[in-house]
């Protein structure tokens, strides 16, 4: 992050997807593929295939009194990781800083009911802004860090079959999940938010963000 927090440097974000790995740096992919799903070996590493260091069955419970396990598990992944723990671009943490922790809780529950708990359609896996689209908020960074992101994710990750519609146990779970990552990453945020000041880029005029 800038010293400056009203000025944005540009970030180049690396083009990951849910089935890029970093094997020889224990960053994995999950993702099963058809020969593994054929093969019955779903849970270990699509490149690799090396197992995940972890119990699935567990993450599956969805038990909300262990996600620091769930969080530990999903740093194995290679995506997942580069969420967790690269810098974040400032038009991001703005918009966290500018909701505050009550406006965050209600953001992320929003779009885990309203865009994710509808069965998987064709669409599902773009319906979450990747890092380098301008539609990017800080409520998409925690879905691709939680395997929120898509109803695909959703399924190998916390077990929740993709064709059919969450139940509210699954969406406060989620939830939850979501706002560890929030509160990890935006440690200093405010309880109902703060005014922010748009970014000024080097160069340029001031841009919303």
């Amino acid at each position: 992050m800038s010293d400056d927090w009203n000025v944005e440097e540009e970030l180049k974000p690396l083009k990951l997807k849910c089935t890029s790995s970093d094997c020889k740096n224990g960053h994995h992919s999950y993702r099963p593929t058809p020969k593994q799903k054929a093969a019955n070996t779903v849970g270990q590493c699509r490149s690799c295939d090396e197992m995940a260091p972890f119990e699935w069955e567990r993450l599956h419970k969805l038990d909300p009194e262990d996600l620091d396990y769930t969080i530990a598990a999903l740093k194995n992944e290679l995506i997942r990781q580069h969420y967790w723990t690269n810098e974040t671009p400032q038009k991001v943490e703005n918009y966290a800083r500018r909701k505050g922790v009550k406006g965050m809780e209600g953001a992320v529950e929003k779009r885990i009911r309203n865009s994710m708990s509808p069965p998987a359609n064709d669409f599902d896996g773009r319906q979450t802004p990747v890092e380098d689209s301008a539609k990017v908020n800080a409520v998409h960074f925690a879905q691709h860090a939680t395997a929120s992101c898509c109803r695909k994710c959703m399924e190998y990750w916390h077990g929740i079959p993709r064709y059919r519609s969450l139940t509210e146990d699954e969406i406060s779970y989620l939830s939850r999940l979501g706002m560890r990552f929030i509160s990890e990453r935006f440690p200093l945020l405010t309880e109902t938010g703060e005014k922010v000041s748009p970014i000024r880029r080097a160069g340029k005029s001031n841009t919303k963000g």
